[in-house]
């Protein structure tokens, strides 16, 4: 997989902005090719507006025009998701600006993940907490089916989405190995395959100072 690094302002400005960054989730909710049109009416912005944020990310190598299509005499461009991986290495040459750009923007990506997973245990302790009251407004000769059948379906129907923390020891070749695969494997599922539903993964790993 091509690796991007974020090593200069002017890739940081093209990556960061957070309407451009609306506009890769969305791409990868979607795991479809779009055209700007369908962009613009997603975000709620111009299609030249679409279009030049499409522009920027095809310069930085994030996005690449997919095909055209002709659609009532008019050839429509369809963009997808290059396969990179973004890395935000950095090294002593970069100045203080690269720095704090790229901590500004781990805090805004960490904190729309971590929002974006709240809301979904919230509709998930809602659903639970329907189930629930339903049960109990039945008659006690069904409710104890009931319930267990409700549980059952939350239970096997489906995996729910989870937070795992962790302390493992690895050496660099494991922490690599582990980098990599997670990095494989990713990427191997990444387009869109019938019986399957998009899930946002935020992993974030680091050795810890025993100090």
């Amino acid at each position: 997989m091509k690796e991007i690094i974020l090593d200069t302002p002017e890739k940081n400005k093209i990556y960061m902005n957070p309407q451009r960054q609306r506009l890769i989730r969305l791409m990868q909710i979607s795991g479809e090719a779009m055209t700007p049109k369908q962009l613009s009416k997603e975000l709620g912005i111009s299609p030249s507006a679409a279009t030049a944020h499409i522009k920027k990310l095809e310069s930085l190598g994030v996005l690449r025009l997919d095909y055209t299509k002709k659609i009532n005499g008019i050839t429509a461009k369809y963009y997808a998701l290059e396969d990179v991986n973004i890395s935000l290495k950095t090294n002593e040459q970069q100045d203080d600006s690269v720095v704090n750009e790229q901590e500004v923007f781990l805090n805004y990506m960490m904190n729309e993940n971590w929002q974006g997973f709240l809301e979904y245990k919230k509709g998930i302790w809602a659903g639970e907490n329907k189930s629930r009251v339903g049960a109990e407004n039945l008659s006690a000769v069904h409710q104890t089916e009931i319930s267990e059948d409700v549980m059952s379906t939350v239970h096997s129907a489906s995996v729910t989405g989870d937070v795992i923390s962790s302390v493992a020891f690895l050496t660099d070749e494991d922490a690599a190995e582990l980098k990599n695969y997670i990095i494989d494997f990713l990427a191997s599922h990444a387009d869109k395959q019938p019986n399957t539903k998009p899930w946002s993964t935020t992993l974030l790993a680091y050795p810890v100072d025993k100090r």
